[in-house]
Order: C-alpha cells, then structure tokens, then sequence
C-alpha cells in the first residue's frame, strides 16, 4: 500500500474529458453496439470476442440486450453494474431500473461517478435524435464546444460547393461567428486522404479536384486530397488566426481510413512549415497503434500534444497501458491529455474512467489488475506507478503528473475558465519531472499590437506578455472610436467624422503576423484588425476595407490581389 497516496489523490480527481460527442436518446436509432468497437457490418459480428469488449460487454447496460445473455447474468460485472444502479444482480433488474429511471437520471448517475467536470463536445458527428451541446450542462459544470471541419455537405460547407474561394470564405465567416463560443477546431482529413498533407498545395489543384467531386454529384463526400488538403491548410490558417487548438484524428477509429495514411509521421512537412510554427495540434486516440511515433512527435514539436481517447476503453487493459506508456516514452507529461471520446450513450462517459472500485484495489495491486474493471484511471495509476517502480518519478511528481493528464493540461491548452475548486487542482510550481513545454517565453516582457489610422500612421496599443497569453490573444484589447478619426497633424477625431470619444472596438491581434523586434529584444509585436467584438468585423478597419476591395476586385473584374506595397520609414542601429 505504498502507493495509496497516489490511488487515492487520482481517485478523488475531477477530470476534463477534453474530446467526446454528443449523446442520444433512448429512442435514437443509434445501435448501441457501434460504442462498443470500431468494427461495422459483417465484423461488427467479432467484436463480441475481443478483450476489450468482454470487458466493457457486462458493464455498459444496453450490450444486455446483445449476446451471452446467460454469460453475462453469471458474471461478476454484471452485479458490479447491478450494485452500480442500486438493483439486484439480474439482468430483469437492471433492464427495468433504466427503463424506469430514464436517460436524465442515468446521464446524472454516470456522470457523477466518473468524476468528470468538463467536457468538450465535438457536436459534429451525424447522430439520431442527438442532443445539443447545451443539455449537456445539465450533467457537468463546463461544456465547451470543439467544433469540427468536417469533409462533406451535411455540415460546415453546407450547400456552397460551387467556387473554391466561397468555401474558404466560409471557414472565417463560420469561425468568426463562433469564436467566442467555441475552444477549439478538429478535422478528420485521415479519414479521407490520410495525414501527409501539402502544406503548399495550388490553388489549380484544389479547384480541380473540386470539379471532380461535383461532377459526381450529390450526396456530395470529399475524397480528392488536392481539396481536402486545401480546406486542411485553411482551417489550419483559421485556428492560427483565432488561437485555437486543432485537434486532429491519428491511427485508429473508422472503416474509411487507410491506417497506413493515418501515421502520425506523415504530418512532419506540416510541422517543419514556419507559417504553423505556432499552431497548437492535438493528436487525437493516442495514435494508436502509432503511439511511440505519436510520443516522437510530441517530444521534438512544441506545437504538438497527445490525447489517448478512445484507447481507453477500446483496447484490452494491458493495451490501454501499454499505449500509455508509450506516449509517455518520450512526451512531456504535460503534453498528454485524457479524453473519454465518448458516443451517444451516458455509459460510454464512465466506461471512459469511472472511479476504482476500493474493494478491488488490494487485490488489483496484487494481481498486475489482471481481475480489475479496465479504465482510465486504473490505466493512468497503473503507468504512473511502475515510473516510481523505476525510480523515474516519486509519489509527489506522480500526484503532479496525474494532475496535468487528467485536468491542468487541457484547462490550459483550451483555455477553459473554470474554478481549480472544481477538479481539485491546487497552484504549484511546476515540478522537475518537466522535460517539456509550450513554446518558449524567452525574455520577452510586452507585445506591441500595432494598427494604422485613417492619416496612414502606424500606432500600438502594448500589454505585458503574460496578459497578452491570457486574456488578448483571444478577446483582444479595446481602443476608442475616436483612434480612427485621427488626423496627422492633430492627436484628436477630425470634424464631422461622428467618431468620438464614447464607445470602443476590439483590436484583435492576427497571430499569422507574429513577429520579434530585432532592436527590441524584449518586446514582440503583432498586427490586429478591429472588431466590434470578436469575430465581428468593424466597418472602419482598413485591414477589413482591403480584404472588401479585394473581394470587389475578383468578384467584378477577376483580379487578385498579389502584393500590397507601402512605404515605410526606418532606422538603422
């Protein structure tokens, strides 16, 4: 019982469940089996006899309605899950307890037994009857929405694949109007064409392929990797544009994908391009089985972090720990991210990482959890165990460690406003197991977010960098009506401009602009559009009055704009 601390301190722990979907009800025609595996069709036949399913076969309640109704009347989990729902250990029992209680009661049940706090719904999967993101709050105090770019018409493209341009036009306009609302951006572009994207693919290219998928008509599903990549590269631009996270599928998790293509390692042009130097990618489902080139990845690219949803609970348990493990080869601790991924289905969340069951944990350590239930955090204390087997870290890095993958690291990265109070986080200083992190600060102490007035000046609001990170990379820093109306000769609002001293916009610094001062080492700087609030465009931005003419200019005249020169003063030291 040397490590009860540990059991005990990731027992108790509030989680972030940082990617799942949505849930259905009872009456959706979701079959209940599809949460249970990744097969479909004929194969779905076999997944009755993996490891994984025998596993999650007796816990999770509708799989009663499925095979081996007389195995799983006798088995042990069944009067877990019995003993779960309060019922006698039989399988009439535990059937007429769900009907009678209802999806809101289970939902509350599940919910409050897997310890989760936060989750992050990524709404954009195609489910009966699904419910909103904002049921959801019902069961958890944070919900925050990591919304998809799916691939095809039935969602963010919806009836506008007809010109290149106004499909990338619609990325921003979708983006903008829910920026506020939303913590991060996922594409599934390995579901398609697979991860070696061409961060330089042509614009011909892209536009060919789209004629190809339209000329096949509708239902319209993007396959031409010319296009995919071109929608990849430019939801990539967005996320950059908004500082939001990009999480992206890896390895395992659907018929459509060649899991040849879906190696994390095919991203490495991608990572190399300094245009996305500062983007931040999630690697979805521990990459499996391409964890150790997942763990790589992470370890040499600041951008990069993992997240091992859907290994848990998908695999056997000694694979859960085995794919764990290796993420954590080579990967910073605090850039690995728990998720459940959960589908449809309440049980599906605490199947994710419901709490040890305390009566097991003796014999569980005893035994190698040979007989324990297989969960997240089994798993996660099982790894962090044997590294202080090893002498790799001790209880307190450990308990810092659990910390970071099961909440800080996602609250970080999402930036989600949330009490510690809620996940039982405490503020500390990072601890020395630490071998990596975001990218680095330097010794840079302001940012400059420059703007030019309506006179041609280039004026700069600057924060201290720290603020910048935390608050006006993301809701911007306010600037009066009356900036705009500036003369050149006087520091006040010209006559009859109506701009004055009352009111504010937002300067809304665009990330892509990122630049260091190379005679002011200790300050950065960055150029912002101007927005009523974010992601709504200011009509006086000159920045905004230039992408209008532009548009005017290829919509009237077919012209596009290449370069804007201007003329700048300088010194040199």
């Amino acid at each position: 019982m040397a490590f009860a601390e540990l059991k005990e301190a990731i027992e108790k722990m509030k989680v972030v469940d940082s990617h799942a979907h949505s849930i259905v009800p009872l009456a959706s025609s979701f079959a209940f089996i599809n949460s249970l595996s990744e097969a479909t069709g004929d194969a779905l036949s076999f997944a009755p006899y993996s490891l994984s399913f025998k596993a999650m076969a007796a816990t999770l309640l509708l799989l009663l309605f499925f095979l081996f109704f007389n195995l799983i009347n006798q088995s042990r989990n069944l009067r877990e899950i019995a003993e779960f729902y309060g019922t006698e250990s039989s399988l009439d029992a535990v059937e007429q307890y769900r009907r009678l209680s209802g999806l809101q009661a289970i939902s509350s049940k599940c919910f409050k037994a897997a310890g989760i706090s936060t989750i992050l719904i990524d709404d954009g999967l195609k489910l009966d009857k699904k419910h909103d993101i904002q049921w959801h709050k019902n069961f958890v105090p944070f919900v925050g929405d990591a919304r998809s770019i799916y691939l095809d018409i039935g969602c963010i493209h919806r009836n506008i694949f007809e010109k290149l341009e106004v499909i990338s036009f619609q990325i921003v306009i979708d983006v903008c109007n829910i920026a506020n609302e939303i913590v991060g951006l996922k594409s599934i572009a390995a579901y398609r064409s697979g991860l070696e994207i061409n961060p330089h693919v042509t614009r011909e290219d892209a536009e060919i392929g789209l004629s190809e998928v339209l000329q096949r008509g509708k239902p319209v599903r993007i396959t031409n990797k010319s296009l995919i990549d071109h929608i990849f590269i430019h939801g990539l631009e967005v996320a950059l544009q908004f500082d939001l996270p990009l999480q992206i599928h890896t390895g395992f998790g659907d018929k459509d994908l060649d899991l040849r293509l879906a190696n994390p390692l095919h991203l490495r042009t991608l990572l190399e391009d300094k245009r996305f130097s500062r983007c931040r990618i999630v690697l979805l489902h521990a990459s499996y089985p391409f964890s150790k080139e997942a763990s790589y990845l992470a370890s040499i690219y600041p951008q990069v972090y993992l997240d091992f949803g859907l290994a848990i609970p998908k695999l056997s348990f000694h694979g859960m720990i085995s794919s764990v493990k290796e993420l954590l080869e080579l990967a910073p601790i605090k850039k690995v991210m728990f998720s459940t991924d959960a589908v449809a289905t309440p049980e599906t969340y605490y199947l994710g990482q419901s709490k040890f069951r305390s009566a097991h944990i003796i014999e569980w350590l005893e035994n190698d959890a040979s007989d324990c239930a297989k969960r997240a955090r089994e798993v996660v204390f099982s790894v962090l165990r044997d590294s202080c087997i090893d002498h790799d870290l001790s209880i307190t890095e450990a308990i810092e460690a659990s910390k970071d993958i099961f909440a800080r690291t996602a609250i970080q990265l999402y930036k989600i406003n949330i009490g510690e109070e809620l996940v039982g986080l405490k503020a500390s200083e990072s601890p020395s197991y630490v071998i990596g992190t975001n990218v680095p600060e330097h010794s840079v102490s302001l940012v400059r977010i420059l703007w030019a007035d309506a006179s041609g000046q280039h004026r700069c609001r600057v924060v201290p960098k720290k603020r910048f990170n935390d608050v006006v990379r993301k809701n911007g820093v306010g600037l009066t009506f009356a900036c705009m109306a500036m003369s050149s000769a006087v520091d006040g609002p010209a006559d009859e401009t109506n701009l004055t001293g009352t009111g504010e916009i937002r300067l809304m610094p665009d990330l892509s602009t990122w630049r260091e001062i190379p005679w002011k080492k200790q300050e950065e700087m960055v150029l912002a559009d101007m927005h009523l609030k974010p992601g709504d465009a200011w009509e006086y931005c000159p920045r905004e009055a230039l992408r209008r003419v532009s548009k005017v200019l290829k919509d009237e005249f077919n012209l596009v704009r290449q370069v804007v020169c201007h003329a700048y003063e300088f010194t040199l030291n």
